[in-house]
């Protein structure tokens, strides 16, 4: 497991163990073959019974375990295919590593290649949004720098008002440009993944 992969995992795993899997009723009418037939197929592990043998102890359930075991098998063989790692993939979940070995490599090529295309889209979209915030902050500058040199073609002022404004005015130009270079380099950049995207997103084989 990679590092990256394991902190999704921990994630997760701290997501779900803080609360309830099933209520009274769900305890009490439990078909455990089918419990762990549709936690396989939502990608959650064999040890995910804890926490349901969690939630039902304050009823006085016990969990079968060789039903939820048959149904957890079954269920792997739904959610272990190239096509479903693909969208579990794409849609930026992480993969707790259940799939058995004979599955797990057809399941990892999807898983990867939709992986690839979240992170990408993902880093588009933060590059276009720093763009944006840096040109709304090119705008207001821009106004800021109008005024400005109306306040110094104005001439009303002292001689160390208009130096100490001079020097103001500057400044905010040299922000200015520093702007415009950083907004095109980020929107060139976006583009650039996006073609990466493109390309990727129209060569591969999953639905």
């Amino acid at each position: 497991m990679n590092n990256y992969r394991l902190a999704l995992y921990l994630v997760a795993a701290t997501l779900v163990s803080g609360c309830a899997t099933l209520n009274k009723s769900e305890c009490r009418e439990a078909d455990w073959q089918v419990i762990g037939l549709e936690d396989a197929a939502k990608g959650h592990p064999l040890t995910y019974i804890g926490n349901h043998r969690k939630a039902c102890a304050e009823y006085g359930v016990k969990p079968d375990l060789e039903q939820y075991r048959a149904g957890h098998q079954a269920g792997l063989t739904r959610f272990c295919t190239p096509d479903n790692g693909f969208k579990q993939g794409r849609a930026g979940r992480g993969y707790n590593n259940v799939c058995p070995v004979e599955l797990e490599g057809q399941f990892l090529a999807g898983y990867d290649t939709g992986r690839e295309l979240h992170e990408l889209k993902s880093e588009i979209d933060h590059r276009l949004r720093d763009a944006q915030t840096a040109k709304t902050e090119k705008t207001q500058l821009e106004e800021k720098l109008q005024n400005i040199e109306t306040m110094l073609v104005s001439g009303v002022m002292s001689a160390s008002d208009r130096r100490a404004l001079l020097d103001e005015f500057k400044g905010m130009q040299t922000r200015h440009a520093t702007l415009a270079v950083y907004i095109t380099d980020l929107e060139l950049g976006a583009a650039r993944m996006q073609d990466e995207y493109d390309v990727l997103n129209s060569s591969h084989s999953y639905y």
